[in-house]
């Protein structure tokens, strides 16, 4: 008997560096999904600074909890409470994520007059900002299930005095991204031609930021908006990459916001590689909203030009 105890020893020990170990990798695989979203560059900006006295600039705090898991008995077979790791985000995570990640960072003065407070709302377009509406009020419940927004309207489906062009998507995104800002929910707003151009930035000697960090951000953010996609002159790469993007932040459950000029079936008219494929992720994970209707601009152009000169266009 004396031989067996130092063998339960050692195995008792080992048993509870095993569960240790489980219990670190459980911490940090949580903890990594806070924040992964971050480049590294901006962790070693971070450490600069007085650490917070919360999370020490980790930007989360680890807690634990018992609870009864279905398999765990005592030996005589009653319900046994084990404890479970939880990461939760601290309060400065968000402070942190807005200094980089505010959706309407870079809009001019008059962009960020477009809310929907001071929409222009007619029977045109009542029910696309209804919708919209809605889905901003109810943000946080599509964070949880990844609901994307599809905002399109596409020429080859217009009827008789309509437009696709000019009706209020990028009006309409650009309410969206300063509701979002109000809120202090994290989010990008990027034209594609802007994303594509972060990827190839990476491409130079001099970048600060490798395209694997790049990609991260773009999986990763909490909200990504892009405006007016599908009109870049598309290479293999190009389909390559923004495929990558939306299939990874349909996998991660991430709010992605679309405007385009095309409807989901001409999508692979643009995309032969990758465009099906993309099309069936927009109709598995949006809402779409079609905008086609009278063309705002020009009625903005001729009340400017009868304002100025009193005379009709």
């Amino acid at each position: 008997m004396d031989s067996v105890k130092p063998v339960m020893r050692d195995l008792l020990k080992r048993v509870e560096t095993m569960k240790a170990q489980q219990k670190t990798s459980s911490l940090e695989s949580q903890r990594k999904e806070k924040t992964e979203f971050f480049p590294k560059s901006y962790y070693s900006e971070l450490e600069a600074h007085e650490g917070c006295p919360k999370c020490d600039y980790t930007g989360t705090i680890n807690t634990f909890r018992w609870v009864e898991k279905e398999g765990y008995t005592d030996k005589h077979g009653a319900p046994m409470k084990v404890q479970v790791a939880q990461v939760e985000p601290c309060s400065c995570l968000l402070d942190r994520q807005l200094t980089k990640y505010t959706a309407n960072s870079s809009f001019n003065y008059e962009q960020k007059q477009h809310t929907f407070k001071n929409a222009d709302i007619d029977a045109k377009n009542a029910q696309h900002f209804a919708m919209v509406t809605k889905f901003v009020d109810n943000i946080e419940a599509h964070q949880e299930k990844g609901t994307w927004l599809y905002i399109f309207g596409d020429e080859t489906r217009i009827k008789g005095n309509q437009s696709a062009y000019g009706t209020g998507k990028t009006y309409l995104m650009d309410c969206i991204a300063n509701a979002l800002a109000e809120r202090r929910i994290p989010g990008l707003y990027v034209t594609e031609e802007t994303l594509f151009g972060d990827i190839r930035s990476t491409y130079s000697r001099n970048s600060e930021e490798s395209e694997t960090e790049v990609l991260s951000r773009y999986y990763n953010v909490p909200v990504l908006m892009i405006d007016d996609l599908f009109t870049a002159s598309y290479s293999e790469w190009a389909e390559g990459k923004l495929y990558s993007i939306l299939n990874e932040r349909m996998d991660k459950n991430k709010i992605t916001i679309i405007t385009s000029n095309y409807a989901t079936e001409r999508i692979h008219l643009r995309l032969p590689l990758n465009g099906r494929k993309i099309a069936s992720r927009i109709i598995g994970q949006a809402q779409r909203i079609e905008m086609i209707g009278p063309d705002r601009r020009e009625k903005k152009a001729r009340d400017r030009f009868q304002l100025e000169t009193g005379n009709e266009l």
